[in-house]
């Protein structure tokens, strides 16, 4: 089912091919999968980084 399908009062079947409003959510859609994503790789990063600086402050003991 289609998100607009519920709001639409033109929906018909197949409508969402050629619809411009259907393309904007779309593209607006697409634009904010793409700033999630950035916003991730970039902290995956910095936590990544800090994970490593704070390990390697750890005590280690020797094997005996």
């Amino acid at each position: 089912m289609l998100p607009c399908q519920l709001n639409c009062a033109s929906f018909e079947n197949g409508c969402h091919k050629t619809c411009t409003a259907w393309k904007a959510m779309q593209e607006e859609q697409k634009i904010r999968r793409e700033a999630k994503k950035r916003y991730l790789q970039y902290h995956s990063v910095r936590c990544a980084q800090t994970l490593r600086q704070l390990r390697s402050m750890q005590v280690r003991h020797g094997v005996w």
